[in-house]
This record gives structure tokens, C-alpha cells and sequence, in this order.
């Protein structure tokens, strides 16, 4: 049996995409994903919740590998993300960096988005954490969703947040 890894479910989340669509490998700077991308570090580190559950898709999900909670929809979501990832009472989690990699596009025109992240964490942000990361943004009308967000991540150097 196959050891469960962040690399394993990141891969098998990837590779049906790309089989199944017969996609490309992209990265162009003006992909709608791109500034939604953007969008999500912003309003996330803004605690702006109203516009990260904006961006999502009705269907999305966010899974952190190390828990055994998957969360459905961006009202679940968000409360996961206020109430205790974001909160500043709580985890006070924040991007440093939520850097892409690689990008897939299939032929319905979703992107599999994967990637690096830090974050700072902790009440005065002195703990940093890194991992990989994916997203899958829905695109429609030049305007990108964000369907699914997976990330992991093992507590590192500070200078890795800086």
C-alpha cells in the first residue's frame, strides 16, 4: 500500500487533470487565476473574509494534509479560516509568499495551480511554516474561482518568512 504524503495527493489531484484534458503547461503574467491569486493573498492577509469567500467557487474546498477535515463551500471555509487559521487570537496565520511553480490548463479551462508557501504564525508572527501547495481555479468570463485549495506545511526557520 502506498504511504500517504502531501507529494502523493498533490500528484494524484494534478495528473487526472492533465491526462484527462490533454492540457498544457502555462505561465502567462496575465491569466485571470493569476490576479485572482493575488486577490486571495490580499483579502486573507487583510482579513477581508467576505472577499476571500468571493473568490471561491459554490463547491470549493480546502483540505491542510496533516488534518483529517475537509471543508466544502466558502461559508465553511471561511469560518475555518476566521475562527482559527487567520484568527489573531488564534494561529494569526499570514502569507509571506504564496509563490506558483507550475500551472496546468485543461481544456475545459480550469488551471491547476501548484506551489511554495510561508507563513508567519503566532500571536506577534514569530513562527514561520512552509509547504507546497495546490489550487484549482475555475475559469469564467476572464474571471477565476477558486475551486480547491490543499496545502501542507512543517514549521521552519524564521528567515524563510523574511
Amino acid at each position: 500500500m502506498a504511504k500517504f504524503t502531501i507529494k502523493n495527493l498533490l500528484c494524484a489531484m494534478a495528473i487526472p487533470a492533465l491526462a484527462v484534458s490533454g492540457s498544457a503547461i502555462v505561465s502567462a503574467a496575465d491569466d485571470p487565476w493569476q490576479a485572482a491569486h493575488g486577490q486571495f493573498v490580499s483579502a486573507f492577509n487583510e482579513r477581508d473574509w467576505s472577499a476571500v469567500a468571493a473568490i471561491m467557487t459554490d463547491d470549493s474546498v480546502f483540505h491542510r494534509a496533516s488534518s483529517d477535515t475537509v471543508y466544502t463551500g466558502p461559508k465553511a471555509i471561511v469560518e475555518r479560516f476566521s475562527s482559527t487559521i487567520g484568527a489573531n487570537d488564534q494561529w494569526n496565520v499570514k502569507f509571506a509568499k504564496l509563490d506558483t511553480t507550475e500551472s496546468i490548463t485543461g481544456k475545459d479551462g480550469r488551471v491547476v495551480e501548484r506551489g511554495v508557501f510561508a507563513v508567519t504564525a503566532g500571536a506577534d508572527s514569530n513562527a514561520c511554516y512552509a509547504g507546497s501547495y495546490l489550487m484549482t481555479w475555475k475559469i469564467a468570463d476572464d474571471d477565476a474561482k477558486l475551486q480547491t485549495l490543499a496545502w501542507q506545511d512543517v514549521e521552519v526557520d524564521i528567515g524563510m518568512c523574511k
